[in-house]
């Protein structure tokens, strides 16, 4: 299963020390970045990278399940100190099935195959 995996450092608003920045750079930054790297290799990161002028990180993960995704997650030292958001994705092919589907049937939205051609752009 895909997974969208957001982590964003939260910008307080006060810059850190010259010694706090070094800190954070070495025990969190670099341990982060090579963390990701060994996650690409593994395959689990299959696209993805660190967004540009931010302390963040971007990337889809295929995982076995949420417990996996979760594991993998908390495997990054960025982790501890983000704000982590996750969106599970689907196939677009089983999105397009799917919304085939509602064409073959009376949707609980009360959609027909009429109404939806009707609102379907041209």
């Amino acid at each position: 299963m895909k997974f969208l995996v957001e982590l964003d450092y939260p910008q307080i608003g006060m810059s850190m020390s010259g010694e706090a920045s070094r800190t954070f750079i070495e025990d969190v930054i670099f341990p982060s970045l090579g963390r990701a790297e060994q996650l690409v290799k593994e395959g689990y990161i299959l696209a993805g990278g660190p967004v540009a002028g931010r302390i963040a990180f971007r990337f889809i993960v295929d995982a076995e399940s949420a417990l996996q995704l979760d594991q993998l997650i908390f495997s990054i030292p960025l982790w501890a100190v983000a704000e982590t958001r996750v969106t599970p994705l689907i196939e677009f092919n089983d999105r397009r099935r799917d919304v085939q589907a509602l064409l073959q049937l009376k949707t609980p939205l009360g959609l027909t195959n009429d109404s939806v051609a009707a609102a379907a752009p041209p």
